[in-house]
């Protein structure tokens, strides 16, 4: 593989409200693309992020200015898109004000940073209970890539938002919504997925069984494959260490979860026009950075791993997703920190395999 030239579609740095975090990227209905993340962000974890949006109208070189897709009043977080039709849908997820609260010192260390603290801790209390209910949770948005319908809530969430199935429809494989102090939306943690339409009404949530050896899983993602099933992968959490398990779907049943022997999560796939499915994914262990294998056979084997990014210095990447370019290149977007700057930038490279 070739990597053919990067380049930076939102800045960090140092400055309160630049970070920008989890993005996803998809060929819109009209040929543009459209990349989304959580954006304006004070620290990895905060009250301040919003939904951000931007276009480009020549295959990656230039991108517009972002602007706000959705900022309600808690934490907005990993923003998903995914183009079924003429139908285009964003996710995300919020938490609670308990969780952010319990980050702030972690978030804003030190006395340098007693104001800011001062004024997180000050924001959280001027949310109220009312705010908070109604903006809890995992929610979607359906429209045509540049205006969209108001998001509503959906019981499961996954990064990157849901895929086109093997029937043709979206389908959305997730984590039931579960915040990190344990609150719920009334579906009980594990990963489900549904099946929609017009991306707007969603079917009931199917149930994958949990891991054999209790690995905690999470950020899911799949590809409809040419024998009716779909592969699914997930971020997987035992004793410490993350990495990746996959999964299969055929005739609407989840199978058994095994490990993938990947070192690294996320998972985002693409399936190319040429042949084949290709798997990106941030490595969190030394050597960091972004990787990616092609499968051939629906999943069932892996080529070589290939490096897309590897002199990232900082542990904190990832959260991939491509998209193949009209020359058959592919472009892959990401997050990533440089040097000592604590808030991540969206960057990118193009390449070929």
């Amino acid at each position: 593989m070739k990597v053919l030239r990067k380049g930076i579609i939102a800045k960090g740095g140092y400055t309160f409200g630049q970070g920008n975090y989890w993005p996803s990227v998809a060929r819109l209905p009209d040929g543009r693309l459209a990349a989304v993340w959580s954006g304006g962000r004070h620290a990895h974890v905060c009250p301040y992020g919003k939904v951000l949006i931007s276009y480009s109208s020549d295959e990656g070189v230039t991108w517009t200015e972002p602007s706000v897709l959705y900022d309600n009043s808690l934490d907005d977080r990993d923003a998903g898109i995914a183009v079924c039709g003429d139908k285009v849908v964003v996710t995300t997820f919020t938490n609670t004000r308990k969780v952010q609260r319990s980050f702030v010192p972690e978030m804003f260390p030190g006395p340098d940073n007693e104001e800011k603290r001062k004024s997180v801790y000050a924001h959280l209390d001027s949310i109220t209970d009312e705010q908070e209910d109604r903006d809890l949770g995992a929610f979607c948005a359906v429209g045509d890539g540049t205006n969209f319908g108001a998001f509503r809530r959906v019981p499961i969430t996954a990064p990157h938002g849901p895929i086109v199935g093997e029937d043709g429809n979206f389908l959305y494989i997730g984590r039931a919504f579960v915040d990190a102090d344990g609150t719920t939306r009334g579906l009980p943690d594990g990963i489900y997925y549904m099946r929609s339409e017009n991306g707007a009404d969603w079917s009931e949530p199917v149930a994958a069984p949990p891991a054999d050896d209790g690995a905690m899983l999470c950020e899911p993602h799949g590809f409809a494959c040419d024998d009716g099933s779909v592969f699914v992968a997930a971020r997987a959490h035992l004793g410490g260490h993350a990495t990746m398990y996959f999964n299969r779907i055929v005739n609407g049943a989840f199978g058994k979860w095994y490990p993938s022997g990947i070192e690294g999560f996320p998972p985002h796939f693409l399936t190319l026009s040429g042949g084949g499915t290709l798997l990106v994914y941030g490595r969190r262990t030394q050597p960091y950075g972004i990787r990616a294998k092609l499968t051939k056979d629906g999943g069932r084997t892996w080529g070589e791993e290939m490096i897309i990014n590897g002199d990232a210095t900082r542990q904190d990447i990832g959260y991939p997703a491509s998209v193949e370019l009209k020359d058959g290149t592919i472009f892959t977007l990401w997050y990533e920190h440089f040097g000592e700057e604590w808030l991540g930038y969206i960057v990118y490279a193009v390449w070929e395999i």
